[in-house]
C-alpha cells in the first residue's frame, strides 16, 4: 500500500496587500492616467473635445498655447501646475489614494474635469490596473498557508 498525504488542518489565509505593495500599484496607476490626460484623451478613452477657438478677430485658447510652444489640445497642460501636483496621496493596506496635492492644482482639475471628464479610470486604465494587481500579487504573496489551530 502506497503512502498518502493527508491534510486534516490546513487554512489559506489571503492577506492585504501592504502599504509599500499599494503605492507602487497606485503609481503605476497614476502613471498611466497622466500619459492619458497628455495625450489629450477622455475617461471615455476618446479624443478630448477641442479647445475653443478664438472669436471675433480675437486669439483663444489654443493660439496662445500654440504661441507658448504647447499642443493645442486638452491635454491640462499650461505652467504644468496641475499635473506636477497630481501624486498618490496615501497608502494603506488594501487602498490608495490618487489626488491633488495642491489646492490650486486641485481647483483647476475640478473645473478641467467639468469640462470634461479626463481624471479618473478609462478602460484601458482599468485592464492595466488589473494587469498591474495581477502581476504584483504573484510577487507579494497574498496566499499563504498557515497551520490551523
Amino acid at each position: 500500500m502506497a503512502f498518502k498525504t493527508r491534510i486534516t488542518r490546513a487554512r489559506f489565509v489571503v492577506g492585504p496587500f501592504s502599504a509599500e505593495h499599494m503605492q507602487a500599484i497606485a503609481q503605476d496607476a497614476l502613471n498611466n492616467i497622466k500619459g492619458r490626460i497628455r495625450a489629450g484623451v477622455n475617461c471615455e478613452d476618446a479624443a478630448a473635445k477641442p479647445l475653443k477657438p478664438g472669436r471675433n478677430g480675437k486669439r483663444g485658447y489654443p493660439d496662445y498655447k500654440i504661441a507658448r510652444g504647447l499642443q493645442p489640445i486638452r491635454d491640462w497642460t499650461w505652467r504644468g501646475l496641475t499635473m506636477r501636483s497630481m501624486k498618490v496621496k496615501s497608502a494603506s493596506e488594501n487602498r490608495a489614494v490618487i489626488g491633488f496635492i495642491s489646492p490650486e492644482g486641485d481647483r483647476i482639475a475640478h473645473f478641467n474635469n467639468q469640462r470634461e471628464k479626463q481624471f479618473g479610470l478609462s478602460p484601458t486604465d482599468e485592464k492595466y490596473l488589473l494587469s498591474v494587481v495581477k502581476t504584483v500579487s504573484k510577487f507579494a504573496r497574498v496566499v499563504r498557508t498557515e497551520k490551523a489551530a
